[in-house]
């Protein structure tokens, strides 16, 4: 979480500025021990660990704070410490160069005013506050010794103005890498809801295919084989010509779908040959099955039939196909017709029949109870860029149209 990972990183910051501190201070105090570096004021020194360790432990919880912090505060304290004299050590000098960092780099303070301030902190603990309060009365001219090198306070500013442009070239990086990060975040979500769409499209479509293939010819033999059985009392050569009819219908039925798990298996069987897409002259083949199962079908085609992409041949043959075997599954209709014409740039496609709806079916006409029948058909009209419209036949509920039209490249 955002607040659990803010908090631990404050604490990590508290106890490296505590380490640093510590070391400082065990440093400065061994050395001064050894007696082989007397420093004239000691706790400069010290007073420069805590200077240090401040702006560290505040880089990510406060870098703002740290700043002004160590801006005003360290060099007055020095100043208290040493009565004003100038720094003793230019590496007293880090805690400003590390508070104006931090903050740069946090963008917590503009560049401009964080270098500004820092660069004048630096010029006042250089200088140092007696020297400066006497050059700025004019008691002291700019050459007096006691001012001590004004190089040294050129190199310390330039230093701390050097520790700000790097901070904000820093941040800006760190700005431009959480922006590439998110929106990586956003490509890969994007990505994964992609693929989740083509899966569902993907598995929509299957269905779709098992759907049209295999309903078809299992709705065909189930209709045939209760139109025997009602009449099998009175003229039982039906049973005989229902077998025989229904036998080479469930082959093609096996086939068809074995055809579809081959397309299915294609990806990872590269070796399997692929049967090219049903055309419009499977059309005749579907109407023979649909009228051997007992319903007569009246086809107006055209001779020859006009030419179209194979995708457009599949969608119309699967349409009559789902159309025809709705009025077998869900109509009394003793006959049905099929109408395909085409003008240039569009194929169409009517199948109507006379009705009425089959009682207990839960449907009118064709339409089916429950069932994807017209959903499947308006998917495969919209995938090749046509429409689809299906409904009652008359003011009066009796049959029902199946209507559709595809633009033809």
């Amino acid at each position: 979480m955002p607040g659990t990972d803010h908090r631990h990183a404050a604490l990590v910051d508290g106890l490296v500025a505590l380490g640093v501190l510590l070391g400082w201070t065990l440093a400065v105090t061994l050395l001064a021990r050894t007696g082989l570096w007397s420093p004239r004021w000691q706790e400069a020194h010290l007073w420069a660990g805590v200077g240090l360790a401040a702006p560290l432990a505040l880089r990510r919880a406060a870098p703002a704070a740290g700043l002004w912090l160590t801006v005003l505060v360290y060099p007055l304290g020095y100043a208290v410490l040493t009565y004003g004299a100038t720094v003793q050590a230019d590496l007293h000098a880090a805690p400003l160069l590390v508070a104006a960092y931090a903050a740069t780099r946090a963008r917590a303070v503009h560049p401009v005013l964080a270098g500004a301030a820092g660069a004048a902190a630096t010029a006042v603990l250089a200088t140092g506050t007696d020297n400066l309060r006497l050059l700025l009365s004019g008691a002291a001219g700019p050459a007096n010794p006691a001012l001590g090198d004004p190089s040294d306070t050129l190199l310390l500013v330039l230093l701390v103005l050097a520790a700000t442009t790097l901070g904000t070239v820093a941040g800006r990086l760190a700005a431009t890498t959480r922006s590439l990060e998110l929106r990586n975040a956003e490509l890969h979500a994007l990505q994964a809801e992609r693929e989740r769409a083509a899966v569902r499209a993907e598995r929509t479509r299957i269905a779709r295919e098992l759907h049209d293939v295999v309903a078809h010819h299992v709705s065909a033999i189930v209709v045939r084989a209760q139109a025997a059985d009602r009449v099998g009392d009175r003229h039982p050569e039906e049973y005989r010509d229902a077998v025989r009819w229904i036998a080479p219908a469930g082959k093609e039925a096996l086939t068809a779908m074995r055809s579809v798990v081959r397309v299915l298996r294609a990806a990872d069987r590269p070796d399997v040959p692929l049967s090219p897409l049903p055309g419009l002259t499977e059309l005749q083949d579907v109407l023979e099955r649909v009228r051997g199962s007992g319903l007569a079908v009246e086809a107006v085609l055209p001779d020859p039939l006009p030419p179209c992409p194979p995708e457009v041949g599949l969608a119309v043959v699967r349409v009559a196909q789902e159309a025809l075997t709705n009025v077998l599954v869900h109509s009394d209709a003793a006959r049905a017709r099929v109408e395909l014409s085409g003008r240039p740039g569009r194929l169409a496609l009517r199948v109507e029949d006379d009705g009425p709806a089959r009682a207990g079916t839960g449907g009118t006409g064709s339409t089916g109870g429950g069932g994807n029948g017209v959903v499947h058909m308006r998917e495969r009209a919209a995938a090749c860029g046509g429409t689809l419209a299906a409904g009652p036949a008359g003011p009066a509920g009796r049959g029902w149209v199946v209507a559709l039209e595809v633009p033809v490249p």
